[in-house]
């Protein structure tokens, strides 16, 4: 038998001696029982009821001519199979001896394997019964071609066959009791085939997002730093602290924008890096709960501005004299540490061999830190920063020698960069924020300097940036058609001309025109559609304590911003035109052009998607922002293009369009109420318009007063109440319905009150 084993017959010294008859007849016996086990073997083997264990024939043959002993079995077994040894090579003995010299073995079962060809001829026999309870084999004739020999015709278009799951089973089976049928969604990834083409270069080029899409803060520069200040406090103080300011679990008066569902009030962040008074602990929760969002949202609006701009902006600001002089405003160096971040990423650019470590010109940093706690805090995390206790007021100081005072006008400061974001809700009044920019605009640099406004993604942080916008647009920024504007506030009975300077907005708009979303009359209530953007973050451990978040880490914020530029404009510069021609050409789309570069086409001629784009089965919607100044919606359906299916499938919020689309039509937008009135308000005024448009019945139409109500409103006024609670109908006026009722149940609950007033005495 291959492999078999056999122990010595050689009789031990210690043994007596055995008849030579005796001996002979064991050998020959011996003999005979292994002939027998190998005829055995041969017929299991014919019979196939045992099979050859790869690799036993080579360990049976070393043995011949050797004596047998577990050590030397044990050591060839090592040497054939290592660790992992077929089942049944050792015995219990050589089992237990193998795992004192070499560790327990790994036992692998043998698995029965049979070849192609044995099946082949296995599945080729036919075979049937002969009536004796045997089986024949009987001979046939292979007639028709294999099933495999059939050529096969792929339909390209159709996908392999999918095997249907348990949720596929009940939902066809559900969709038969229905009556319906299946319709599986074609999804982002699955709509487009592997074979589609890549992203066309101006869609690349006007894609509104950071790289990579989801800001991780970095550790080195913002998280590890708060982290270490944090560490020094109790984290259940700075909790409660951040929730006693911010507006409870959540932190809905923070960065973070809470639904609409919510039915918050759109309060200012009650925290602002310019207040004078701020203790210890509401430092801490400044740059826990509003350091993130603040650094997230500025680093995506100084990403996109950075496109918008161009690489010569930023790399002539890197290589000047000092480097570029930025303020942050009203971020508390959270807008530092953004800047810096995108300055490092384009030296890293324009100096590959930058060596990792070395120091890179940032340029002179300012940030506004009106207490002293915040400013140790943010001192921590910017080195090379100075702090302002207040920003200068430049718009009441004059510019020139006046009679009065014949000196020269003070010097001022200039930046090239000036960040604010969160700064305009502060002020109550319009004029203030009013002032507030146009202080701004004068710390830029006349030269291109670049402002960045930003504020909460809500209706009243839009209305603020975009009444912002307005200004600039009315009194600084000069456009075609509109270079000068008269000035009435310097005299009441004179009016002086005066000349804008050249500047244009960089970002989110494409246009100079009105807002279409804005209401110039001012703020309104109602409100549904307004512009501004998001961006993903994810959360430090810190801040997910503080909002006791245990499984989403992430947070959307969501902003409204402005981007402006003063001293140059670069519509001029590069020809680029912002009108309805403009429009009609982006429409009709510039798929053709490859290369972008070389051809006219800006992308501040584009118009810009300001909701995310709806992805529907076959088509793609787009709600979007047009250089002409009007809110259109766009169609790409997939019989459009090719290419701009494929780009349409993979576009987001915020994107630059320029494949054009198949249909046009104008958005309705819900902007409120014009007049700025709630329901109670705008329900009065058309009353009294209607009651002014027809003649009044000299009785009027009033209710009377049921004797035992006036007595009670009488005994009321006696003991002192407030009458204007119930005024006094006048004859021949008109009262709203929902007047009367309001009348009605304070008098209800008047009487009410004062029945169990009596009653309790």
């Amino acid at each position: 038998m291959s492999g078999q084993r056999f122990s010595s017959t050689t009789a031990s010294p210690s043994e007596s001696p055995q008849p030579s008859d005796d001996t002979e007849t064991i050998n020959a016996l011996i003999e005979r029982i292994n002939q027998n086990d190998d005829e055995m073997a041969k017929l299991l083997e014919e019979l196939e009821l045992i099979e050859d264990v790869d690799g036993m024939e080579e360990l049976a043959d070393p043995l011949e001519g050797q004596e047998y002993t577990p050590e030397i079995w044990v050591q060839m077994v090592r040497q054939q199979f290592g660790d992992t040894i077929p089942e049944g090579v050792l015995n219990e003995e050589e089992t237990q001896l193998f795992t004192r010299l070499y560790g327990e073995p790994i036992v692998q079962e043998m698995v029965e394997e049979a070849s192609a060809e044995e099946d082949k001829k296995e599945s080729d026999r036919l075979f049937r019964e002969d009536g004796k309870g045997r089986w024949e084999e009987i001979e046939y004739e292979e007639n028709a071609k294999a099933e495999d020999d059939i050529p096969v015709v792929y339909d390209m278009e159709n996908s392999s066959e999918e095997i249907e799951t348990i949720a596929m089973r009940r939902t066809r089976e559900v969709a038969e009791q229905l009556g319906g049928e299946i319709m599986l969604e074609q999804f982002e990834n699955e709509a487009v085939p592997d074979s589609a083409p890549r992203a066309h270069p101006l869609t690349q080029e006007g894609k509104f997002q950071t790289d990579p899409r989801t800001i991780h803060l970095p550790k080195n520069t913002v998280t590890g730093p708060i982290s270490v200040i944090l560490s020094e406090f109790s984290n259940k103080h700075i909790s409660d602290t951040a929730r006693r300011l911010f507006g409870g679990p959540g932190l809905p008066h923070s960065t973070t924008t809470a639904p609409p569902r919510a039915q918050l009030p759109q309060l200012p962040i009650p925290l602002h890096a310019s207040q004078h008074h701020m203790g210890g602990m509401e430092a801490n929760a400044y740059i826990a709960a509003l350091y993130p969002g603040i650094y997230a949202s500025i680093l995506s609006v100084l990403v996109e501005v950075r496109k918008r701009m161009g690489t010569d902006w930023i790399h002539h600001l890197i290589s000047q004299e000092g480097g570029p002089n930025v303020l942050d405003a009203s971020g508390g160096g959270a807008g530092i540490l953004a800047w810096r971040d995108v300055v490092r990423a384009e030296y890293e650019l324009m100096v590959p061999a930058h060596p990792e470590g070395a120091a890179i010109p940032y340029g002179r940093s300012t940030v506004l830190t009106g207490s002293e706690t915040l400013r140790l805090r943010a001192s921590a995390m910017l080195d090379n920063t100075s702090f302002l206790p207040r920003l200068p007021d430049y718009v009441h100081v004059r510019e020139k020698p006046t009679l009065e005072d014949s000196r020269a006008a003070p010097k001022r400061k200039q930046y090239d960069v000036v960040i604010a974001p969160h700064s305009l809700l502060g002020f109550e009044e319009e004029y203030q924020r009013k002032e507030h920019v146009q202080n701004l605009w004068s710390l830029l640099n006349p030269n291109g300097g670049v402002l960045i406004l930003l504020e909460k993604g809500r209706q009243k942080g839009f209305e603020a940036i975009a009444g912002a916008r307005e200004m600039l647009l009315k009194r600084h920024i000069a456009s075609p058609g509109s270079t000068e504007y008269e000035n009435t506030l310097e005299s009441p009975g004179n009016s002086t001309t005066i000349l804008k300077e050249p500047g244009m907005i960089i970002a989110p708009c494409t246009n100079h025109s009105t807002c279409p979303m804005h209401n110039p009359a001012g703020p309104t209530k109602g409100r549904r559609d307004y512009c501004h953007f998001e961006q993903r973050y994810i959360r430090p451990d810190f801040l997910q304590r503080i909002m006791g978040a245990k499984d989403r880490n992430h947070e959307d914020v969501k902003f409204s911003y402005l981007a402006v530029q003063r001293g140059v404009d670069l519509r001029q510069e590069r020809d680029i035109r912002q009108n309805a021609e403009a429009t009609d050409a982006a429409f009709e789309g510039f798929e053709h052009l490859e290369e972008p570069d070389s051809s006219n086409i800006d992308s501040l001629s584009l118009p810009r998607a300001i909701y995310p784009p709806i992805k529907r089965r076959g088509h793609v919607i787009f709600d979007l922002c047009t250089p002409a100044g009007k809110i259109e919606r766009w169609t790409v359906p997939r019989s459009f293009s090719r290419q701009a299916y494929r780009d349409a499938r993979k576009s987001n919020w915020g994107d630059l369009w320029a494949l054009g689309a198949k249909t046009r039509i104008p958005r309705n937008l819900n902007l409120g109420d014009k007049h700025g009135e709630g329901k109670k308000e705008r329900l009065a005024r058309r009353a009294a318009a209607r009651a002014g448009s027809r003649e009044v019945d000299e009785e009027g139409e009033f209710d009377e007063l049921d004797p035992k109500e006036d007595e009670a409103v009488d005994g009321i006024v006696d003991e002192g109440s407030d009458r204007s609670a119930f005024p006094a109908r006048k004859k021949g006026q008109n009262i709203p319905s929902w007047k009367k009722h309001a009348d009605k149940k304070k008098l209800r609950q008047a009487v009410k009150k004062r029945g169990a007033a009596e009653d309790a005495l």
